[in-house]
């Protein structure tokens, strides 16, 4: 993989003998693989959505909640194991399976399809930060689109993650993942089969950057997306460099970005009331490969 181009960062190493911005080489290495409840009502469904964390990100995101293996820290697997995986996910009973954070392993996750395609629906799930290109490379794979839309104002996306163009990069991907995936489709059980759901997550001391989010959402993709609107934010990674975010998120910011969304119409709005430990929703990335659901002695 000379030159590598496949996210926005273009960073054109040679991933075959170094790592890229993402942080990782051409080889594939992931942080865990299981059946995952912790995902939006459509995507988890009852028995968990077979989910594969990739290691490495073309963001750097000082709050990331996978930080350790968003730098690159990780098990190295082949493209056959990579293939069992979707297997052994879809033997398992997962409803999909969830590619977390795969852009930088396009060309791996094709190769791996070839060796054994899921019959079950592929979620792609990303932080939003992608080269149409790629989505290109990966649009008859892919069934749903789950991006992040962490940022619409430049100085939020350049202060917390080094990616000044995140804004308008991140609305030309959604974009284009929408042309992709026109149409939502659900099962009878309401576990979605084909489409697109948003999500964003509400970081402390920055409620216009969500508003604008809403708001281009609205705008640009439609009032009736589906929209995960997360509350989950806990201070991780080098978020404590930052005193805004050394917090965790005030009950009232997360209802004032509930009140903008209903008032922007959105009627499709996925909304946070758990009172949960929020540490909770992140797994544990030390490798394992199961068809257990995380939590439930996997």
């Amino acid at each position: 993989m000379n030159g590598c181009s496949l996210c926005p960062r273009a960073c054109g190493a040679d991933r075959l003998h170094s790592a890229g911005v993402c942080g990782v080489p051409w080889k594939i290495k992931i942080g865990r693989a299981c059946r995952h409840i912790w995902e939006e009502p459509p995507v988890s469904g009852t028995r968990g959505s077979g989910t594969i964390f990739f290691a490495g990100c073309p963001l750097k995101c000082a709050y990331c909640q996978n930080y350790a293996l968003s730098r690159g820290e990780g098990r190295e697997i082949s493209v056959r194991q990579l293939a069992d995986i979707f297997r052994l996910l879809e033997d398992s009973g997962a409803h999909n399976i969830n590619l977390v954070t795969a852009a930088h392993y396009a060309y791996a996750v094709l190769q791996a399809a070839e060796i054994y395609r899921p019959s079950v629906p592929v979620v792609f799930n990303c932080g939003g930060y992608e080269s149409v290109e790629t989505l290109e490379l990966l649009k008859d794979l892919v069934d749903i689109w789950l991006p992040d839309y962490k940022y619409a104002l430049r100085s939020p996306a350049e202060k917390y993650s080094r990616a000044p163009d995140y804004p308008e990069t991140a609305l030309k991907a959604l974009q284009y993942m929408r042309l992709l995936a026109p149409e939502d489709i659900f099962d009878k059980d309401g576990v979605m089969q084909k489409g697109m759901i948003v999500r964003h997550l509400v970081l402390p001391g920055n409620l216009q950057n969500t508003f604008a989010v809403l708001e281009n959402t609205a705008k640009y993709l439609g009032k009736d997306t589906y929209f995960s609107l997360m509350g989950q934010y806990y201070p991780a990674g080098r978020a404590k460099d930052f005193p805004e975010l050394s917090r965790p998120l005030k009950p009232l910011e997360y209802k004032l970005a509930v009140a903008r969304a209903e008032k922007l119409g959105m009627e499709n709005t996925f909304i946070q009331y758990s009172g949960k430990d929020e540490k909770s929703y992140t797994p544990v990335f030390d490798g394992t490969v199961t068809g257990g659901i995380y939590g439930a002695k996997c």
